[in-house]
């Protein structure tokens, strides 16, 4: 009997979160003003820090070719990767889901005290756009989107009562972080509060 290794034989599958609730043209929301869709082409990184702010900043512009975020900012590098500040010990990497391998490789590089987990499949990304994102947003966030939001900041916050990540892109588009056991909660919200606006 000849036995097969698990690595070589692991096929990746990617599943979408929002697949129910979208219509057929993969939009959540699509009106006037408002559009709402899943990103699929997107995988989300989480990196743990060190506690020495010089080290960390050394090491992602070595390994990353990117700026250390500073708080509730995002930066970008020259392949589109997109580092969100999520706490001083967490930085989130939004990066194109078919680099992964690459940046699984450079991973191995990261020191002593700094570590990385591959958060894809436990959270969907949505992306908005229009002028009335932030007023169907306001409805369900305490946090003020259009004043504090600006493009390139990140902050954690809740939609309703599921916790989600927002980050105002360099497009101005808003994306959303939302865990894939809140999806359909948060879907549902963002669904009626729409038909309102």
């Amino acid at each position: 009997m000849v036995m097969s290794s698990l690595v070589e034989n692991n096929v990746v599958e990617f599943r979408t979160t929002f697949q129910p609730v979208l219509d057929q043209d993969g939009f959540l929301i699509n009106q006037d003003d408002l559009v709402c869709r899943e990103i699929t082409d997107l995988s989300l990184m989480v990196i743990r820090t060190s506690k020495d702010h010089k080290k960390n900043a050394i090491t992602i512009k070595d390994i990353f070719n990117a700026k250390l975020p500073e708080s509730l900012s995002a930066s970008l590098n020259d392949n589109g990767d997109n580092f969100l500040w999520i706490s001083p010990d967490e930085i989130w990497l939004l990066h194109n889901r078919n680099n992964k391998d690459q940046l699984l490789e450079k991973f191995k590089s990261l020191p002593k005290g700094m570590s990385t987990t591959d958060s894809s499949g436990a959270y969907g990304i949505l992306e908005f756009s229009g002028n009335n994102v932030d007023a169907l947003l306001s409805r369900w966030m305490s946090y003020d989107l259009e004043g504090s939001l600006t493009i390139g900041k990140v902050v954690s916050t809740t939609c309703g009562q599921a916790p989600v990540c927002v980050y105002r892109n360099i497009q101005g588009n808003l994306l959303m972080m939302v865990r894939h056991s809140f999806s359909h909660y948060v879907a549902g919200l963002l669904k009626d509060s729409a038909k309102r606006i």
